[in-house]
């Protein structure tokens, strides 16, 4: 064979093989880059469900501190304080639904336990607040709501946000 012929045959199998290299590195590079995209879209999804339950909460949790210190007062407003707050919460629900959806399993649990804590204290505020009113007459089998209880329901609550934000925050950096 020629020198000539043999120089082409070798540029051209060397070109073949530059080719074939570069083809391979852009697809793993697409590939890389579109698994990249998708976990930066879903570290949005989780951080956009994971904000609404925590501002949303943080409001329910302003309201009922204002409803609970309008009940401890004896103030008038108590009982349209207690519903908004029950009604405030029960829509913390659907957001929780989306931390359900969107989060790990961690982040799940902590939301169900926060908003299953709200509901707690807002039926506990509610019925104190109707026993107080008259409007529920309590039984023997339902017990008396005092202060104390309505304060541990209420620490337990703003605990349960506490936890939630410090776990959406290490879930959000790893």
């Amino acid at each position: 064979m020629d020198q000539g012929i043999a120089g082409l045959a070798g540029a051209a199998v060397g070109g073949l093989i530059g080719v074939v290299g570069t083809l391979g590195a852009a697809r793993l590079t697409g590939k890389d880059q579109r698994r990249t995209q998708h976990e930066h879209w879903r570290r949005q999804q989780r951080r956009d469900a994971y904000s609404q339950l925590v501002s949303q909460t943080s409001d329910a949790l302003r309201l009922g501190t204002s409803a609970q210190d309008a009940y401890q007062d004896g103030e008038s407003t108590a009982a349209s304080l207690a519903d908004e707050f029950g009604e405030m919460v029960r829509r913390l629900d659907t957001t929780m639904s989306l931390v359900i959806l969107e989060g790990p399993e961690e982040a799940a649990s902590a939301a169900m336990e926060l908003v299953g804590g709200l509901h707690t204290w807002t039926n506990t505020l509610s019925l104190a607040v109707a026993i107080e009113t008259g409007t529920f007459v309590p039984t023997p089998d339902v017990p008396r709501v005092t202060m104390e209880d309505l304060f541990a329901h209420q620490e337990s609550s703003y605990q349960a946000s506490d936890a939630f934000i410090l776990l959406c925050r290490h879930l959000l950096d790893t």
